[in-house]
């Protein structure tokens, strides 16, 4: 199972994008592995973001909703609030600030036992435990 953070969502839609012919490779990586593909509802807030801030919010809400309905969609739920706030003490303890979506993208995908998280900027997701993180 891997949980694919913004970063490779973005590339994958930003056809443009120096990081889309990497992304998309990645993603096929990922399929001939057969891995189960998901995201977060965090992620999705993310992309959604990105939308509001369009200067073609209706033609990149269908290309949003057509990527996110090929993936499990992972909500936050109890255990994740445990394992995010074990992360930030953690975090904290070694003088270290991590981003508050980051953190709550790590632990909802750890919660939903996707350990595997895909990212363009795995410095952003160092030092959490149990987390194996892939570049592209």
């Amino acid at each position: 199972m891997a949980s694919l953070d913004t970063s490779i969502l973005v590339d994958l839609l930003r056809r443009r994008s120096r990081f889309h012919h990497r992304a998309l490779g990645k993603l096929d990586e990922l399929q001939a592995r057969g891995e189960i593909l998901a995201t977060t509802r965090f992620t999705a807030a993310e992309l959604y973001v990105g939308i509001e801030l369009s200067d073609n919010p209706e033609r990149d809400q269908a290309d949003v909703d057509s990527l996110l309905a090929d993936l499990e969609i992972l909500d936050f739920r109890g255990f994740a609030a445990r394992l995010f706030a074990q992360i930030r003490t953690v975090h904290r303890r070694r003088g270290r600030v991590a981003g508050d979506m980051d953190t709550l993208i790590a632990a909802t995908s750890l919660a939903a036992g996707h350990a595997l998280l895909v990212t363009r900027n795995p410095s952003d997701f160092s030092g959490i435990s149990d987390l194996l993180v892939e570049s592209y």
